[in-house]
């Protein structure tokens, strides 16, 4: 009974660090000689570098967000290593779809790379040059902009590759909720 309780309190703690957006690493308690739990702490609370694309998107989503009252989403860099592996794959699988043949759709994505989410979204776009223009492209569609200023997202990761496809260039926007 005590080894359960312990269980959930150490759980809860993950829960509790993962709302925080922490960058965490694995580690170990020994419970009895042949018992462990693995659990994950945070090992660093720095803030991550944003590329300048990056940081310019989160710029204009969160300005977006902020114009009709809803809280800033917070980048993931963990939710942003998917949005750059849909980006790759959109471009060297040569599709243009959410729904990837190598991965599924972003949900699935989300979950194949160790993304625990309550909810998520995804964006995509492909051809435009600038952060500006994509930015304007996905406000200017309904879907898109209902996923930019979507209360329920709490989270955000960028991807964009270019130099090749039908389009030259793809820019993934990943959102989630914890």
């Amino acid at each position: 009974m005590l080894k359960k309780r312990l269980v959930s309190l150490l759980l809860l703690v993950i829960f509790i660090i993962s709302l925080a957006g922490c960058v965490v690493a694995p580690i170990e308690f020994e419970i009895s000689p042949t018992e462990k739990v693995r659990i994950v702490l945070p090992n660093s609370v720095e803030p991550v570098d944003l590329t300048t694309y990056e940081q310019s998107l989160l710029d204009k989503v969160n300005e977006a967000r902020a114009e009709v009252g809803v809280d800033a989403l917070l980048y993931d860099p963990h939710v942003a290593k998917v949005a750059q592996l849909k980006a790759q794959d959109l471009l060297t699988s040569n599709y243009f779809d959410h729904v990837s043949p190598t991965y599924g759709g972003p949900s699935e994505m989300l979950t194949e790379f160790g993304v625990e989410w309550m909810a998520s979204g995804e964006n995509i776009a492909a051809g435009q040059l600038t952060v500006e223009e994509v930015h304007e492209g996905w406000m200017n569609s309904p879907g898109h902009y209902e996923n930019i200023v979507n209360p329920m997202f709490t989270h955000i990761g960028f991807g964009f590759t270019e130099g090749g496809g039908d389009y030259g260039t793809y820019w993934v926007q990943m959102f989630t909720a914890y």
